[in-house]
């Protein structure tokens, strides 16, 4: 099972349950469905910044859509901006 979450200042974003693995389709259809609804209506002033990973399918939607949702890289690995830490650093 693969669990999907956003995050912003103002408040939680949906959570996607999905069976098996998370594909580019699947990213996609969250991202227009899920993810550009909830950002258009907590910012209506188009001042949002979508941080994730991407795949040139999934950067073709954000090209698609730059006017409605800006895109930052998630630098890899980088516990600096990471808001939730890796299971593993949880281990005793």
């Amino acid at each position: 099972m693969t669990i999907w979450a956003a995050i912003s200042w103002y408040s939680a974003g949906p959570i996607i349950t999905l069976k098996g693995r998370l594909t580019t389709s699947d990213y996609v259809d969250i991202l227009g469905n899920q993810v550009c609804p909830m950002v258009q209506m907590l910012f209506p002033n188009k001042e949002a910044i979508f941080q994730g990973s991407t795949t040139r399918s999934v950067q073709s939607w954000f090209d698609e859509h730059e006017d409605a949702l800006h895109y930052l890289p998630w630098p890899a690995q980088s516990p600096e901006l990471n808001t939730i830490k890796p299971p593993v650093t949880f281990r005793g």
